[in-house]
């Protein structure tokens, strides 16, 4: 018998060309398989990251939250206290500024009544008109001045 018939080397040949093909395609499906599992790498960190924006954004939002339940509770008790003090407003034609309260004399001033005329004194600050005063540009370049 002959080892190498002509037919016989025609079907190996294509045999050959056959596995060439497959192990190709093999070699393409492997490299397919890495990209894949690199991708599926990258679109887990990017799932992370997206996961840590959302917590932070929650934190942020929590926050807020609270900020604006502190900024309600100030405005409840400045409204109770703008309601409870009427407000002194002086008159247009008087251009005198008070400088100093009156005080009565200390002799008959205790550490209790010292402590609840400070305190009338500050229910009379109005806090609005302050701020107001200290956004004048004429006071702010003032206080620049000073400081």
């Amino acid at each position: 018998m002959k080892k190498g018939s002509p037919n016989r080397r025609k079907e190996l040949h294509v045999i050959n060309q056959r596995l060439l093909g497959i192990k190709n395609t093999l070699r393409k499906i492997e490299g397919n398989i890495i990209e894949t599992k690199d991708d599926r790498e990258k679109l887990e960190n990017t799932l992370y990251n997206i996961e840590a924006h959302i917590m932070e954004t929650k934190d942020n939002r929590e926050k807020l939250e609270n900020i604006l339940v502190e900024l309600a509770e100030v405005k409840k008790y400045l409204a109770k206290r703008n309601n409870r003090q009427p407000r002194k407003r002086r008159d247009k034609s008087n251009a005198e500024v008070q400088t100093a309260p009156e005080t009565a004399p200390k002799s008959s001033q205790t550490a209790d009544t010292e402590k609840s005329s400070l305190g009338n004194l500050l229910d009379n600050v109005d806090l609005a008109q302050i701020i107001k005063l200290l956004q004048n540009p004429v006071v702010q370049s003032m206080l620049k001045n000073i400081l």
